[in-house]
Formats: C-alpha cells, sequence, structure tokens
C-alpha cells in the first residue's frame, strides 16, 4: 500500500452531485485538496464524471467541483479525484483544509 501524499481530513458535509451517473445526495467523509470519499446511495462506477458541491457548515458558500472523477467503489462509498474546480473553489477548498490542521 502507498503512502497518499496529502493528509486526508475527516468530514461530515452534504453533498450533491450530478452527472453521467445521475443526480442525487450523499455526505462527504474525509477530503483532501484532489479528492475525497463520499457515502452515496446513488450509483457511481468507476470512470463516471460528476458535479460535485460540497455544501460547507456555517455561512460558508458550497465548494463547487466542476469535473470530479470516480476512482474507486465499494458498497455505498466512493472515492473521486477533483479534476476541474470552478472559480475560486481550489483556493476556499485550501483555506478550509489548512484551518482544520489543527
Amino acid at each position: 500500500m502507498h503512502e497518499r501524499g496529502r493528509p486526508r481530513v475527516e468530514v461530515d458535509y452534504p453533498v450533491t452531485l450530478s452527472g453521467e451517473g445521475g443526480d442525487g445526495t450523499g455526505t462527504m467523509t474525509n477530503l483532501t485538496i484532489t479528492g475525497g470519499e463520499i457515502s452515496s446511495d446513488l450509483p457511481a462506477q468507476i470512470g463516471t464524471h460528476f458535479r460535485v458541491h460540497i455544501h460547507l457548515s456555517g455561512a460558508r458558500n458550497p465548494i463547487d467541483i466542476a469535473i470530479a472523477t470516480v476512482r474507486w467503489q465499494r458498497e455505498n462509498r466512493f472515492g473521486i479525484e477533483f479534476v476541474r474546480f470552478e472559480d475560486n473553489a481550489k483556493l476556499q477548498l485550501e483555506q478550509m483544509l489548512n484551518q482544520s490542521d489543527v
């Protein structure tokens, strides 16, 4: 097993997904600057592309991932890799992750 380049941050954020695999909702359970893990009843085949909106706690704006690709899938969980961010979403995600590194 190889070591990941980025530490994962455990989170519990609602997400909405839309794309080739359909539309649905789920929960982001861990997150890095390059991707994350989602728990959802939405079918997610490896290689499927989704648009992902991560709804953060508080009054913060959602993080909008324009393209995320499913890299693995097990039961009702799947891992996604962020391919393209919208607007300042990457900066917003970096700031949120940096605040979590306590």
